[in-house]
């Protein structure tokens, strides 16, 4: 996901500002097979190999060393002033930031357009959101040509300070990625970087840690496979590869809702080309479908155009190869539901995928599918009154867990990872009233159906 939140918004573990901490542990070695239905398999192992290359990612920021805290600050990963509580402090003021980022590039005028320019956006990379500024840095450190550019986007140094800067007293981290490249860093923050144990392959998450050694030592030995997902040009090749490379995991091929712009003939048939490279291993077409969840594009009759006839094409050209469908629905109930019913056979199997929509929904999908499952995600172990009810609510029997990781949290951990499977069984069994055995079974036979995993 990119910066500040465009079509490829930030994840939902972007609950507030995260923190470094330690990986999510792994499971204990009595628990019962289990598999992860849905995760993106690569970035784990970005944020794998991260931890392993810089210790103190794994460490709460009142266990820092005196040198590690000077090193953090100087990386903007701690503000001046804050005590390692993560407290924001009282006097931070609100100002609200420039309208102009939630603009597509078509309704910038032609001086706006100049300014982005001169910060290094084309209407591709503007209309995708890409972040191309550094984050985390006061305006007063900005070049003065990138302050006059951002004076003409509307930016003034109070609005940027505020939301660039702002709540000085967290430790601003998504996932334990710094959203700057390492080109971006001045010299003193790479040295600062570097003796934090990164490269620039790692702080650049280009690296991944070795797939065996993270399966073998991180998601414990119950651990029985798991489904990544290649839902965009950049994780096709990463996923196939995994796929491909390990004997416990699965791959799924399509192209997400907030991707949909990128659809087209070449990116179709790369998502063809990846599901016959893996042959079985590729178990079903997705994640893909409707996502109307971001506060301005999500409300656009263009964008959701866009993203309705891809889903339509994606289900045509799907169910004609046969595959076993992976449904992303956010805040769309009603569209998904109504195109479901115009292509999906009744007796295709499909995982609604980290749902949090209606109950109505869910009822209406497990009714009208026979084969339809819901995938029930590691958040039903937070504070998540909604998705606890759709827990109880849906039938064991039609029910898979997944972690989505590392993008949705669990409630032990920042960061989430396959093995963390056991925690979400035994929260859906608390939830239900059932013992973590017969939870567990259930759910594991499940995903043998509806992906022979």
């Amino acid at each position: 996901p990119e910066e500040p939140g465009g079509p490829a918004a930030v994840p939902w573990s972007a609950l507030g500002f995260l923190r470094p901490g330690p990986l999510g542990s792994t499971p204990p070695a009595a628990a019962s097979a289990f598999v992860d239905t849905h995760c993106h398999l690569e970035e784990v192992l970005q944020m794998v190999r991260r931890h392993t290359v810089a210790p103190s990612l794994g460490k709460e920021t009142h266990e820092f060393t005196a040198e590690e805290l000077t090193h953090w600050r100087t990386l903007g990963w701690i503000q001046d002033g804050d005590d390692g509580t993560g407290e924001a402090r009282q006097e931070d003021i609100k100002v609200p930031r420039s309208d102009v980022w939630e603009r597509f590039w078509a309704e910038l005028s032609p001086r706006e357009r100049n300014a982005a320019a001169k910060l290094g956006y084309s209407d591709e990379a503007w209309d995708r959101n890409q972040w191309l500024l550094p984050r985390w840095t006061a305006w007063c450190k900005l070049d003065q040509q990138v302050q006059q550019s951002l004076e003409v986007l509307g930016e003034t140094p109070s609005s940027w300070d505020n939301w660039n800067t702002g709540n000085v007293g967290s430790i601003a981290v998504v996932n334990c990625n710094d959203l700057r490249r390492w080109s971006w860093l001045s010299g003193k923050e790479r040295r600062a970087a570097a003796a934090l144990g990164f490269t620039e392959q790692t702080w650049n998450s280009e690296e991944l840690a070795d797939v065996t050694e993270t399966v073998d030592g991180l998601f414990g030995a119950s651990f029985e496979g798991c489904v990544t997902q290649g839902c965009d040009t950049d994780s096709l090749d990463l996923a196939r590869t995994l796929a491909l490379s390990h004997p416990k995991v699965y791959a799924s091929f399509g192209c997400h809702p907030k991707a949909a712009w990128t659809y087209d003939d070449d990116l179709e048939q790369q998502l063809l080309d990846c599901m016959k490279a893996c042959g079985p291993k590729a178990v079903a077409w997705g994640e893909f479908g409707l996502d109307y969840s971001h506060a301005y594009y999500g409300k656009l009759a263009e964008n959701r155009r866009v993203q309705k006839d891809v889903f339509a094409r994606q289900l045509r050209l799907a169910i004609g190869h046969g595959y076993n469908l992976v449904i992303h629905s956010r805040r769309a109930d009603r569209d998904t539901l109504r195109m479901m019913r115009r292509f999906v056979p009744r007796n295709w199997r499909v995982h609604v995928h980290s749902f949090r929509g209606s109950m109505s929904f869910m009822k209406a999908v497990l009714v009208e599918w026979d084969f339809a499952f819901i995938g029930i995600p590691g958040i039903v172990t937070m504070r998540d009154q909604h998705g606890q009810d759709l827990a109880r609510q849906c039938p064991l029997d039609r029910l898979v867990l997944e972690t989505d990781a590392p993008y949705l949290p669990v409630q032990s951990t920042y960061f989430s990872h396959p093995g963390q499977i056991p925690e979400i069984t035994a929260k859906v069994a608390e939830l239900k009233g059932l013992s973590v055995e017969e939870v567990a079974l259930r759910v594991r036979e499940n995903a043998r159906i509806i992906y022979g995993v």
